[in-house]
């Protein structure tokens, strides 16, 4: 192996290592477009991220006939907390998967029951306004009611329903509500704005998944309970003062867009690591290859990376990268049969790429676990070729004049050691 030829396969190996560069760059591009086009879309037939809030209480304050003459308002409005709340969540997760990219859809069943109290002395004037999350999505089995009596969004406010009822001094008002809807990403419940109270608040939220997590600035369940498949999580207060919400995140599923753009982006790394072993193997060994050669070979691993980018937007990822690790373990191996035999084929060349290329690639399927994966077989990697390779005379090997053996200037030669 000479220093041109090496010089001529790092040149190579910079090519395709800028050719993987490009096509991770277009990935990333076509990724971040569909979900430019395609986000507004699945949130027009599915839904959008929900926050829901507690319906606003407001107690109306009847004036004295001098205190309207005065000019005051018929009403002063005195807003107040609900002495309980008993809520009832089920969400359901069913994933969207639109070209590149899986959207974290799901459908969300919600049940409340509220109380509240007319501390006053007389009879007052009871307002409720309970406000949909969103208005980019509907709701089936939608019902409202106050004390018995029903009332619909939309009728004085879009997509609040306002409901009013006379509450006896010292009396008590309940509020029930209830619908099924579908939405994205997230589903949160808040106390209303800024920092309101709750007496005897206990909210559960059933899931269908097992993977959860809560939004960012959120208060974090009381107990955790696994149930089936899903969980049970409660939130259960006596006595809560917060502007904080509550709610679950929808759980990420691996997207074939940015899976395969990091491949490509990572794909140097691997190939990197299978040159190597080729050629310290092929110095030690004799089968030194042309640097055309690790130009045809690179080319069978751009091969994996560019069919999957073309394949895994319209099949199964698992099937697309079986298909992929087939089609470039098969160019790669059936060259090198005819460059330089089945032992070195098989015995050496198929090993390094189904350990470089398919299992360094199927790594990213676990992203906690990639770089330490990839760590390791890189770790193992070299402690074989140091061990392969500590009795080889590299500078024979290279081209140069054999090693000589060193003799010690104190003894004569031929003469044997004191």
């Amino acid at each position: 192996m000479t220093a041109g030829r090496m010089i001529a396969i790092v040149f190579i190996f910079l090519g395709v290592s800028a050719a993987w560069a490009i096509l991770g760059g277009t990935l990333t591009v076509r990724t971040d477009q569909a979900d430019q086009e395609l986000r507004g879309q699945v949130a027009d037939l599915w839904g959008t991220e929900m926050h829901q809030s507690a319906p606003k209480m407001t107690l109306l304050k009847e004036l004295n006939a001098e205190e309207i003459k005065a000019s005051a308002p018929a009403h002063v409005p005195v807003t107040v907390s609900p002495a309980s709340s008993e809520i009832s969540v089920d969400l359901n997760l069913d994933m969207r998967r639109k070209g590149l990219i899986w959207y974290r859809t799901y459908g969300v069943t919600f049940d409340a029951t509220y109380t509240v109290s007319n501390p006053d002395d007389n009879q007052r004037l009871l307002a409720v306004m309970f406000s949909l999350p969103t208005d980019r999505a509907s709701y089936d089995d939608f019902h409202f009611e106050v004390d018995g009596k029903e009332a619909s969004p939309g009728s004085e406010q879009p997509g609040v329903a306002v409901c009013r009822v006379h509450v006896g001094a010292g009396e008590t008002a309940t509020i029930k509500t209830r619908y099924k809807s579908r939405g994205m990403d997230r589903w949160s419940y808040s106390l209303g704005e800024n920092a309101l109270e709750a007496r005897d608040f206990n909210m559960v939220i059933t899931t269908d998944f097992d993977r959860i997590d809560f939004p960012a600035q959120s208060l974090s369940p009381g107990t955790k309970t696994q149930s089936g498949s899903g969980w049970e999580l409660t939130w259960q207060y006596d006595h809560l003062v917060s502007g904080l919400g509550m709610g679950v995140e929808m759980p990420e599923k691996l997207q074939p867009g940015p899976w395969a753009s990091r491949l490509s982006f990572f794909a140097p790394v691997g190939l990197l690591f299978y040159i190597f072993v080729l050629v310290v193997v092929g110095i030690f060994s004799g089968r030194n290859l042309h640097p055309m050669h690790y130009f045809f070979i690179s080319g069978g691993f751009f091969a994996f990376h560019i069919l999957l980018a073309y394949t895994v937007d319209l099949i199964d990822m698992h099937l697309a990268f079986s298909i992929c690790s087939v089609v470039s373990v098969l160019l790669v191996v059936s060259y090198l049969l005819r460059v330089a035999g089945a032992r070195f084929a098989l015995g050496i060349a198929a090993p390094a790429q189904l350990a470089f290329l398919v299992l360094f690639s199927y790594a990213f399927y676990y992203p906690g676990y990639t770089g330490l994966s990839i760590t390791i077989a890189s770790i193992v990697t070299l402690a074989l070729m140091m061990h392969l390779t500590a009795k080889v005379d590299w500078t024979t090997k290279l081209g140069g004049p054999p090693t000589a053996q060193p003799v010690s200037p104190d003894l004569p030669t031929g003469e044997p050691p004191v």
